[in-house]
């Protein structure tokens, strides 16, 4: 009896492929999703127009899971294909983003609610990073070509964040060209501690291409200021390696005077 019992259990806690999980990395309750954490990057686009987004879920679960269609809030609507997910199967969820024309441009963050009968966690909230851009999105200098050889050009290379508190997180992007008249292949892209890449251009980007890095930055660690970089490697051979920086100052809120050790000097 309790070797069928260790059996049992054994069966029950059988881990998925390893390449489901990696696909799926950021879970809450039995939903796997296609992002790695609950802050996801949706692209741009320019005021008056909408976004749509897929994003892939799977049931990591023991029972069905069903999902309800529906608006979020006045810009946002999510549908679910299929809308029950089985045990063990994917499926995605299509979001629908409606950009008007009053919203500031800039980045933004849009909260997407996912509702479902979970037993775990019925309501799961992710949020899409979107940058809203005035006009048709697109740098005006992407139509230069200056040399006969692949050019990785951006349109700036620092960034000063100014003074934010500790603990505080902010998404930039970096956006790029292919001023050369071969293909430009990005190799690499490394960023420094403190900073995450939401989005992964294209390897090749064609002559005239354009491209974006998106990096999220978070001020944790020691306060006061902070620099921190992000290399790009390419084939591009007068520059072969772009080293961005985000530079600022971190602050560090006061401790409570109700806390033990807090001096009253």
């Amino acid at each position: 009896m309790l070797l069928f019992s260790f059996a049992l259990v054994s069966l029950q806690s059988q881990p998925y492929d390893s390449t489901i999980i990696k696909s799926y990395p950021y879970r809450v309750g039995h939903i796997g999703f296609a992002v790695d954490s609950m802050e996801f990057y949706g692209g741009q686009v320019s005021r008056g127009q909408t976004i749509d987004y897929e994003l892939g879920l799977f049931n990591f679960g023991k029972k069905p899971v069903a999902f309800k269609d529906g608006k979020t809030d006045r810009f946002t609507e999510v549908v679910y294909h299929p809308p029950v997910l089985k045990p063990g199967q994917a499926g995605k969820a299509k979001i629908t983003y409606e950009v008007v024309s009053e919203m500031p441009v800039g980045t933004t963050q849009q909260e997407i609610a996912i509702e479902s009968d979970d037993s775990e966690n019925p309501f799961k909230f992710l949020y899409m990073i979107v940058d809203i851009k005035e006009g048709a999105v697109q740098d005006p200098q992407t139509a230069k070509i200056i040399d006969t050889v692949p050019r990785l050009v951006f349109n700036h290379y620092n960034y000063d964040f100014g003074y934010t508190w500790r603990g505080k997180s902010f998404v930039h992007r970096f956006l790029f060209s292919n001023m050369g008249s071969k293909e430009l292949v990005i190799n690499r892209i490394i960023p420094t501690e403190g900073c995450k890449i939401l989005n992964e251009p294209a390897k090749v980007i064609p002559p005239g291409g354009t491209g974006s890095i998106v990096v999220k930055v978070r001020t944790f660690g020691n306060s006061g200021v902070q620099h921190l970089m992000i290399h790009v490697e390419s084939n591009d051979p007068v520059n072969p390696v772009i080293i961005l920086g985000l530079h600022g100052s971190v602050k560090q809120h006061s401790p409570s005077r109700k806390k033990s050790g807090f001096c009253y000097r």
